[in-house]
């Protein structure tokens, strides 16, 4: 079986808020740390790592992401 390679340039460009990321990033491992089991097979035994695999996968998406594009900046 061939390992995942997890790239946060990537995952930045499908999520382009900045503190979305790694917010989203906390609370899965959180809870992947203290009840939920995991979406995918992880590639180590890190919660932390197993989160940011379940997002670049997009099992795991962040809500609301309508509010965040208010934040974006409207650079010309």
């Amino acid at each position: 079986m061939s390992k995942q390679i997890l790239h946060y340039d990537r995952l930045s460009q499908k999520i382009p808020y900045k503190y979305a990321i790694p917010i989203a990033v906390a609370k899965r491992a959180e809870a992947l740390k203290e009840y939920a089991k995991p979406y995918v097979t992880p590639i180590e035994n890190n919660p932390v790592s197993i989160a940011f695999q379940e997002i670049q996968a997009g099992y795991v998406r962040i809500k609301n992401e309508e509010i965040l594009r208010i934040l974006l900046p409207n650079v010309k």
